[in-house]
């Protein structure tokens, strides 16, 4: 019994001395697995470390408070899947006068960003064309580009502001005459494309909507107009040519056109500094300098024709009338061409008055870049004819779909430019007749 229990004791021991040894290696490989662990994260720790200052300089590392993912696939789509005839469609000009007018603003709108990575220029053109051409609403575009409501509309007011501010001087302001040479040109064209000498360009307004205005009882009073809508005024000078020469937009549209001319920086440098030239031409034993074609809200002076207002018109007073309403056809057609390609003067606007002053400005500057480019305008799309014939609409339609200025007739006149007036229509009527040719 004693050498059993001694046998029985030894093996005990035996297995505490092999479990303990057993757990000694464990703890060994154990320690030196850690340890190898520990050594494999500092060699990565250190290699990231090295990755980040090497490309320090060259990476950029942006922080987003966005909570819902942006979608950038839509510009991406338009511009390589889009045809020629729909990209077009969709933003009213052609790729090639995308890119130039791109690359006329594009200084402008570079920027670097804080806090993410910011709407590339070409995205925020291409928003600001179409909010122009097609008149959404904010909450659509927003909706359609994924991005906020307030992000579209600071980004259409920034475009917009670039676009006047690049290309307002070399699109509309060239085309204003400063010189003899320039005058010559523009009346040959306005007599030779609308059959009236002597004039180099026509004026007239048309309303702009809007929702009412902020301001109370006066403000929606000013800009409450005759048509019984709220709006601004957009007052314009046309060439032959259907270009815009010059503009004054932002006056309410309960304005009169013969105050809103008057108090336009023009009307100070015609009057007092007389920057149209004396050509010298003689009608009739007048003399007679290039003037603008007017309506009846307009006064009549030396460089402003508009045609008479009396109860009853003698067939010349008539006949002169009808030559001058011909002539200024031209604003028509180019106020058709602009509000039919531009959509968004023609809806009411949800904007502020300054936001769809800049708008509007931004759509001249565009309207002569497609004229100077060469980028038509669809018959569709051109408001002055019927969408389903082609064919001209009549005048009283045209400046009704419009929302053009019918202000009530004024009865200023001096008197040389009565005698001027009563010249043309002497020298309109003999041609008319065929008895000579002044």
């Amino acid at each position: 019994m004693a050498d059993e229990d001694t046998k029985r004791r030894l093996f005990l021991l035996q297995k505490v001395f092999e479990g303990r040894r057993r757990r000694r290696l464990t703890m060994q490989q154990y320690m030196q697995h850690r340890l190898q662990e520990k050594h494999r994260l500092i060699i990565q720790l250190l290699l990231l470390i090295v990755l980040i200052l090497s490309h320090q300089n060259a990476t950029q590392v942006y922080r987003s408070c966005r909570r819902l993912p942006r979608s950038t696939g839509w510009l991406n789509i338009v511009w390589h899947q889009y045809s020629d005839a729909r990209f077009k469609k969709l933003f009213r000009v052609s790729r090639a006068t995308f890119q130039f007018i791109l690359s006329r603003i594009k200084h402008d709108l570079e920027r670097e960003a804080v806090t993410e990575e910011p709407i590339s220029t070409a995205f925020r053109l291409a928003i600001c064309l179409y909010r122009l051409g097609r008149g959404d609403y904010y909450f659509t575009i927003a909706e359609m580009t994924g991005l906020g409501v307030s992000t579209v509309c600071g980004v259409v007011s920034e475009v917009c502001g670039a676009i006047v501010d690049n290309l307002w001087k070399d699109c509309v302001q060239q085309h204003f005459p400063t010189s003899e040479a320039l005058y010559k040109e523009k009346v040959l064209d306005m007599e030779q494309l609308w059959q009236f000498p002597y004039a180099w360009g026509a004026i007239d307004g048309c309303h702009l909507p809007l929702k009412c205005p902020a301001g109370g009882a006066e403000s929606r009073k000013e800009y409450h107009n005759f048509k019984n809508f709220y709006s601004i005024v957009l007052m314009a000078i046309v060439d032959a040519k259907y270009r815009f020469i010059w503009a004054s937009c932002g006056f309410p549209g309960n304005s009169h056109d013969s105050i809103i001319f008057q108090f336009t920086e023009l009307w100070e440098d015609i009057t007092e500094r007389e920057i149209i030239p004396n050509l010298g031409r003689n009608v009739n034993g007048v003399n007679v300098s290039p003037v603008i074609l007017g309506d009846s809200a307009f006064p009549c002076r030396t460089w402003l024709l508009k045609p008479f207002t009396n109860a009853v018109l003698t067939p010349q007073q008539r006949y002169f009338n009808y030559g001058l309403s011909r002539g200024r056809m031209v604003t028509e057609g180019a106020y058709g061409q602009l509000k039919g390609r531009w959509r968004i003067l023609l809806r009411k606007c949800e904007s502020r008055p300054d936001g769809v002053r800049l708008a509007s400005l931004a759509c001249i500057v565009l309207h002569n870049v497609c004229l100077d480019r060469g980028d038509t305008i669809s018959q569709k799309l051109d408001l002055t004819r019927d969408p389903s014939t082609g064919e001209l609409r009549d005048r009283a339609t045209i400046r009704r779909l419009l929302q053009m200025r019918n202000c009530p007739k004024i009865r200023d006149t001096c008197p040389q430019a009565t005698r001027i007036r009563n010249a043309l229509v002497e020298k309109f009527w003999r041609e008319q007749e065929g008895h000579g040719v002044c």
